[in-house]
């Protein structure tokens, strides 16, 4: 682990996404600092979600400082101000969401060879192409699906870990997070109903 990797790296890191085990340096410090860098964030009234099995880290707003911003009145403390701001999800944003996290389900369910999923660009587009009928022009729709496709880049959702033929992405294991079991029943029901918008969340650092 390099020694000039310090515990402030890891925080200013986590502020601006989530870090993977691959990132050796990063992940290395984040242990050897733990309860540093998760007393850091809670004075915030964050927390750091850690899965050392899946190898990811990432921040999002603490439970008990969710329910105390509900339930606010003038005789308590007042409510820290959120440090995460919350984003709903487009349409087709949230059947992108759902697709990736379907296709890690059975990725991990049939026991493919390899410890990660990795799919195209082309993969992607075709997942994603019928979900855009209104749609008859086919540059249109690429460019769309290559937007969400660097959206969830800037999640780290996705990794784009080849640049020729068009780029190959791995899918993170962090939309397991993202997107539990039994938050999926729920969302896919509510795309069958085709709102405009899902009401589903994601955290980002507030800008």
């Amino acid at each position: 682990m390099n020694p000039a990797i310090t515990h402030r790296h890891v925080i200013v890191r986590l502020l601006n996404g989530p870090i993977y085990q691959e990132d050796l340096d990063l992940w290395g410090r984040l242990g050897a600092e733990w309860d540093k860098i998760k007393s850091h964030f809670v004075e915030m009234g964050l927390e750091v979600a850690r899965d050392d099995n899946a190898g990811y880290a990432f921040i999002r707003q603490c439970e008990e400082e969710e329910e105390s911003n509900e339930g606010w009145d003038d005789a308590q403390t007042s409510p820290l101000p959120r440090v995460l701001r919350r984003t709903r999800l487009t349409y087709h944003q949230t059947i992108f969401m759902v697709l990736l996290r379907e296709e890690l389900m059975r990725f991990e369910q049939s026991q493919e060879d390899g410890d990660h999923l990795y799919r195209s660009a082309l993969d992607l587009r075709e997942m994603m192409v019928s979900y855009y009928p209104e749609l008859h022009d086919e540059k249109k729709i690429h460019r769309q699906i290559s937007s969400l496709v660097t959206k969830f880049e800037e999640w780290g959702i996705l990794k784009k870990v080849r640049d020729r033929d068009e780029g190959l992405y791995r899918v993170e294991r962090i939309i397991k997070a993202k997107l539990p079991p039994e938050k999926l029943a729920e969302v896919r029901d509510q795309i069958k109903r085709r709102l405009p918008e899902i009401d589903d969340e994601m955290e980002e650092e507030d800008a």
